[in-house]
């Protein structure tokens, strides 16, 4: 999942947690202009009844309403933002993003307002990012690609509401774009291309990639598209990944049940990234041409549409996302190869030898990896906790729980606590202490001699 945490400072939204009656709609014209680093919307939106009228949006793009009898009253002039859809799992404190709230003043339940405005945020590295490469931006249009994400705020926010939406995007001549859902249209006209996706799943944010790339597709058995969008033509390395795409997908789906989008895209990006988005993943050129990627990072960003692009993390109660995808994903294939064992112990070790009294903290209170210590907890403890748990319960009965977990939690924001009822639906058994235990306490088992016996043969001793 992606890092990148934006801070909320003059704006405060509750913390009610999404439901599937807090869903606003939208239907989305887009027109992007690189030269220029543009962008124009026309954005119809269908608003429940009990929806507030409020929402935040970009400062640099400025709202009217279209809709007879309606206007824009603007409540708050400037304000940074807050951290939206998978940038909250990030717990730095910068951002270049400003946003204006607004209440929309006139009847009825569906509203068109339009806005356009420059987005081009400067490239940023924080420490963590720093070290694996990579760089991030809240949001960026330029003639190399764009990148929109909930975190640009390019949609109209409404607080604590998730979104099903269509998006028809204009684009230059040799462009394509790729966005959550499935493509309805894909045209090329003499100066300009349309593409239009319609997601009718709900979304915590709305993606809009574009680039001039080259796409390939395979349609895999289950109906379900594998689909590779590259920056530079190269069909050796696309076939790699939709094959690789279908073969993960079938073991996923005979795990935890049907893939849930109708498409799985590999992205290349105009930068390192390693972003696992719902139904596509966002690498860097250099990434997808490490021949590893392809069994370690990917089968990982495509488990995460089960876990955290489908079923949404609450992370008031810690980030648990990460570390179940980790099992599912690294340790799962390294098992499959004979190598669990050493996985598992390399794991601890990174444990013993990064945290320490300083550093270590509960598990419930982990949002994100930004260091060593905080990678050795959300992920490797998080890891060595389900291992036990499947110990415990055996195999079937564990994968019979995820799947539950899973079905029951789609398209809704999940916890810890989640989990362990499903678990204990299918086991049958009482698991709040194992659960309290490897959640609320820092640290990990130690080990010691509590009894000793000796015996002597001869002028030898036997210790047990």
């Amino acid at each position: 999942m992606r890092h990148l945490f934006l801070v909320f400072i003059f704006i405060a939204f509750t913390n009610t947690l999404f439901s599937q009656d807090n869903i606003v709609h939208h239907r989305i014209q887009a027109t992007i202009n690189p030269e220029k680093y543009s962008l124009e919307v026309i954005d119809t939106i269908l608003l429940l009844p009990e929806t507030p009228r409020e929402f935040l949006l970009n400062s640099t793009l400025t709202p009217s309403c279209l809709s007879p009898k309606c206007s824009l009253k603007m409540i708050h002039e400037s304000a940074k933002a807050q951290d939206v859809g998978m940038d909250r799992d990030n717990d730095s404190e910068s951002s270049e993003v400003s946003l204006t709230k607004w209440q929309i003043i006139g009847k009825g339940n569906e509203f068109i307002l339009s806005y356009q405005g420059k987005i081009n945020v400067n490239m940023n590295q924080d420490d963590e990012e720093y070290q694996r490469g990579f760089s991030q931006t809240s949001g960026i249009i330029e003639e190399r690609g764009t990148y929109l994400a909930g975190s640009t705020y390019w949609v109209p926010l409404f607080a604590n509401h998730l979104m099903t939406y269509s998006l028809s995007t204009t684009l230059p001549k040799g462009w394509k774009n790729v966005s959550q859902g499935e493509r309805i249209t894909d045209k090329s006209y003499e100066n300009k291309h349309v593409d239009i996706w319609s997601c009718t799943k709900p979304q915590e944010e709305i993606f809009l990639i574009a680039a001039p790339f080259t796409e390939y597709t395979h349609t895999m058995n289950t109906g379900v598209k594998a689909m590779a969008f590259l920056r530079t033509p190269d069909e050796g390395i696309a076939n790699k990944y939709l094959e690789v795409t279908e073969q993960y997908m079938v073991m996923y789906e005979e795990m935890l049940g049907e893939y849930p989008y109708t498409k799985f895209a590999l992205v290349e990006n105009f930068w390192e990234t390693g972003y696992g988005m719902p139904s596509f993943t966002l690498l860097g050129e250099k990434i997808i041409r490490f021949p590893f990627i392809l069994h370690s990072s990917y089968p990982h960003e495509l488990l995460h549409n089960w876990w955290g692009n489908s079923v949404y993390v609450d992370f008031e109660s810690g980030n648990w996302c990460e570390g179940i995808t980790a099992f599912m994903a690294d340790h799962l294939i390294k098992e499959q190869r004979g190598l669990a064992e050493g996985y598992r112990r390399s794991t601890l070790q990174k444990f013993t030898n990064l945290v320490d009294e300083q550093s270590d903290f509960p598990l419930s209170n982990f949002l994100s990896r930004n260091d060593g210590p905080t990678e050795a907890i959300g992920y490797g403890k998080a890891l060595m906790m389900w291992q036990m748990l499947r110990r415990k319960l055996g195999d079937q009965t564990f994968v019979k729980g995820v799947r539950t977990f899973n079905q029951d939690n789609q398209y809704k924001v999940a916890s810890y606590d989640d989990i362990r009822i499903a678990m204990e639906t299918v086991s049958e058994m009482d698991l709040k202490p194992f659960f309290d235990q490897w959640l609320n306490r820092k640290g990990a088992p130690e080990i010691a001699i509590k009894k000793v016996d000796k015996s002597k043969y001869g002028d030898k001793y036997r210790i047990n």
